[in-house]
């Protein structure tokens, strides 16, 4: 039986990540979304259907639960194990896709890029992989479920940043990863006397932190990095 703390965060949950969708279709409007088809690659196409289908399993799941559909949530939980996979795949080859053929300043861009892809989608396997493990746990299912959402907090908000300040002269993400961040550690602090998946958000906190810091520190410009975005980069994915 599910304590009320798992309870809580599944029917709570929902319309926050409804407001998320809803700043998706704001933040990507200018360069997605209001574009004609063709403008954009069909890898960019195939990574926002994805990405919606899970930001909508995310809203309607809670839904179910709280107004008591165990059933369906159960049935319509069978969605992510095609969805979760293929989310990451979609991952996979639009940074493939975009980091081809790319030279100068476009290409150094790219590779700082491509580890805000890479180490995002690891965070978002991790997370969901773990979801499906512990699903018959929901306590444990429920938390990192939602760790799944926090990944595309960074995607969304850098672009409505990057609309007030085409120029920066400073890391966007410290606010971006910054504000992932407290939202868990928000998380811990309303969970502070609860007992059933206390542990999954301060360890999730840390597995977030872990893959901010090459962006944060500017070690994404170091021969290590560099070396892996150029192999990479020749992969016949795309």
């Amino acid at each position: 039986m599910s304590s009320p703390a798992s309870k809580f965060h599944l029917s709570s949950a929902g319309p926050w990540f409804a407001i998320l969708l809803a700043l998706a279709m704001i933040t990507f409007w200018p360069t997605y979304v209001s574009l004609p088809r063709e403008a954009s690659s069909f890898y960019t196409h195939f990574h926002a259907l994805i990405a919606t289908c899970w930001l909508l399993l995310l809203i309607i799941q809670p839904w179910l639960i709280r107004r008591g559909n165990y059933a369906r949530h159960r049935q319509l939980g069978q969605l992510a194990w095609l969805v979760g996979p293929v989310f990451i795949l979609s991952i996979l080859l639009l940074a493939n896709y975009r980091i081809k053929g790319l030279e100068g300043p476009a290409y150094e861009m790219q590779t700082f890029i491509l580890w805000l892809q890479l180490s995002l989608g690891s965070v978002f396997a991790l997370s969901w992989a773990m979801a499906m493990l512990k699903r018959d746990s929901m306590v444990h299912h429920a938390r990192f479920m939602i760790c799944t959402g926090l990944t595309l907090i960074d995607p969304i908000l850098i672009r409505a940043l990057l609309w007030m300040d085409k120029t920066p002269d400073w890391n966007y993400w410290w606010l971006t990863f910054g504000l992932t961040d407290l939202v868990l550690v928000v998380l811990i602090f309303l969970e502070r006397n609860l007992s059933g998946g206390r542990g999954v958000f301060p360890a999730m906190l840390v597995v977030f932190f872990l893959s901010q810091s090459p962006a944060l520190f500017g070690w994404t410009s170091q021969d290590w990095w560099q070396g892996f975005a150029a192999w990479y980069a020749s992969l016949p994915l795309t």
